[in-house]
């Protein structure tokens, strides 16, 4: 369920009745005001005034349900998912995509544009304005407009809703991007997209989501997101995750897109290996989800610049085992794909360990979920969207 009604925000009782309501229905099944009435445990008399109210604003449908014995058929009333809508900018390598989600998740639109490498500030910013407005041409009638959620790669201040440093865009830098899109949308939200996959991967999965929970993401770029029981580990101001900058000795001469020298992207990232990879394969693209399917059957375990990163990565993981203890790890990006260097990666994090007596977390291979990382991203802004509409 995407969304998560807090009736206990609302002063107002009967604001109170229309979230406990709407709670109900974002089940999404069809409920007769009777029903309603017994589960919330309200009487038919307020249950008729709110559902009559919310029927009037739109966000809940009702029609006739199958009669029963003698009389009318009772009236089954739903959540009109069509009623609100927000919609979703991300990261896709080197691209971007747009969405636009209804109230239930689903994404009823979608436009892409192509971001060069030396973009700056302003040209990302225009990009993403031009995304937004080419999702609100197709808003279906009747839709309100929530806002936009930015779900990117790189470091982010969620709180200030600037985008900091990004490797795939070495010049978008400090990137205020509440300011940069207030003109085409009323509300905006900032998140980092490991964050955003990996809230909705513990949600939808409940073992997961009872465990510690720890997504590594090795492509382009190499960070983390962290989550216990289902809450994600995460700073709203300050950035979180990003092992790929963590400093290796041996690597002192390499330089990074962040600014230092020797950290372990110059290493293991997809971005400082596929020049040397596509001197034997120059088809490789550098887009992930094409190229995980171009890596799956390449000889490429035994190379040294491979296995230079597989020990730096198993190292890396071991250290951050050793600092959050997950119980388990999910490994997403392209590499993992390939059976070779899967099982060159699972026996290098093995023979790292944990410590003496403690057993190593679950390790799991996983492709990256477009799908999870909408959802995370846009959970939060429904949920706002949906208390500011029963407010208003």
């Amino acid at each position: 369920m995407i969304l998560t009604i807090d009736e206990t925000r609302y002063e107002d009782a009967h604001q109170r009745d229309c979230a406990r309501v709407a709670a109900l229905l974002s089940d999404g099944e069809s409920h007769s005001r009777p029903n309603v009435s017994e589960a919330l445990q309200m009487t038919s008399t307020t249950t008729s005034r709110v559902v009559a109210d919310l029927l009037e604003r739109g966000l809940v449908i009702g029609e006739a349900g199958e009669k029963s014995g003698r009389g009318r058929p009772a009236i089954q009333i739903a959540l009109n998912h069509s009623r609100l809508g927000a919609t979703v900018v991300l990261m896709s390598s080197r691209s971007l995509l747009g969405v636009l989600v209804d109230l239930s998740g689903r994404v009823i639109g979608r436009c892409t544009a192509d971001v060069p490498e030396s973009a700056d500030n302003e040209t990302m910013a225009a990009r993403m304005r031009g995304l937004i407005n080419s999702l609100l041409t197709d808003l279906p009638a009747g839709m309100s407009h929530m806002g936009t959620s930015v779900s990117v790669s790189g470091v982010v201040n969620e709180r200030d809703r600037k985008w900091l440093i990004t490797s795939r865009w070495p010049h978008v830098r400090d990137l205020d991007l509440a300011a940069a899109l207030a003109p085409v949308t009323p509300v905006v939200f900032v998140c980092r997209h490991l964050d955003a996959e990996l809230t909705a991967r513990t949600m939808q999965d409940g073992a997961q989501g009872r465990d510690s929970t720890l997504l590594l993401h090795w492509g382009w770029g190499i960070g983390l997101a962290y989550s216990v029981e289902g809450e994600p580990f995460m700073s709203a101001s300050n950035p979180f995750g990003e092992i790929g900058h963590w400093r290796f000795n041996m690597l002192d001469q390499r330089q990074c897109g962040c600014g230092n020298h020797g950290c372990l992207e110059t290493a293991a990232a997809l971005w400082a290996l596929l020049p040397q990879l596509r001197a034997s394969w120059p088809e490789l693209s550098e887009d992930e989800e094409r190229v995980a399917g171009q890596l799956t059957s390449l000889d490429i375990a035994e190379r040294p610049e491979i296995a230079t990163a597989i020990h730096l990565m198993a190292r890396s993981l071991g250290n951050v085992c050793r600092l959050l203890f997950p119980k388990r790890v999910i490994v997403t990006g392209p590499f993992v794909g390939n059976t070779a260097l899967w099982q060159a990666f699972s026996d290098a994090f093995q023979a790292e360990g944990i410590m003496s007596g403690l057993a190593l977390p679950v390790l799991v291979a996983d492709r990256s979920s477009e799908e999870y990382a909408i959802l995370g991203a846009v959970r939060p802004l429904l949920n706002l969207g949906l208390e500011t509409f029963i407010r208003s």
